[in-house]
């Protein structure tokens, strides 16, 4: 993952009312989930391919911080995709895109309500396992 940005948030909110604005940004965003803990409170995400770009691969983490919680976002161009000269500049504009669209959901006036999601994680063949402890089983 060549040109990988990192974008971090630190929140006053507990650690579950962060992951769930970050699943719910990833839900009516048009993301695609590619594995999801709630035990963990990480989540790995793509966007579609557009026009100008193949799309990314993100991967985010909650954790608590002291009485609020950090929320820590890497991301990085498709696995696959050529690599282009403005891979490491796309991948920061979408990093910060997404990092706005999560101060957004945090400052609305009621907090966002993600739709339920059992913990699993798409493996390579396309078939889902559960991911509840340990490192990413989908790799």
């Amino acid at each position: 993952m060549g040109a990988e940005k990192h974008a971090t948030i630190n929140s006053q909110v507990p650690e579950r009312d962060l992951f769930a604005a970050l699943v719910y940004v990833v839900q009516q965003g048009g993301y695609e989930i590619g594995g999801l803990s709630n035990e963990l409170r990480e989540v790995l995400f793509t966007s579609g391919k557009t026009l100008m770009s193949w799309g990314h691969i993100f991967a985010a983490t909650v954790k608590a911080a002291g009485p609020g919680s950090v929320l820590q976002l890497s991301v990085a161009v498709v696995p696959g995709a050529p690599k282009a000269l403005m891979d490491g500049r796309k991948n920061q504009k979408a990093a910060a895109k997404f990092i706005e669209s999560v101060e957004a959901a945090l400052a609305a006036p009621t907090p966002p309500q993600p739709a339920p999601v059992e913990s699993f994680a798409m493996t390579q063949n396309g078939s889902t396992v559960p991911w509840t402890s340990g490192e990413f089983p989908g790799a």
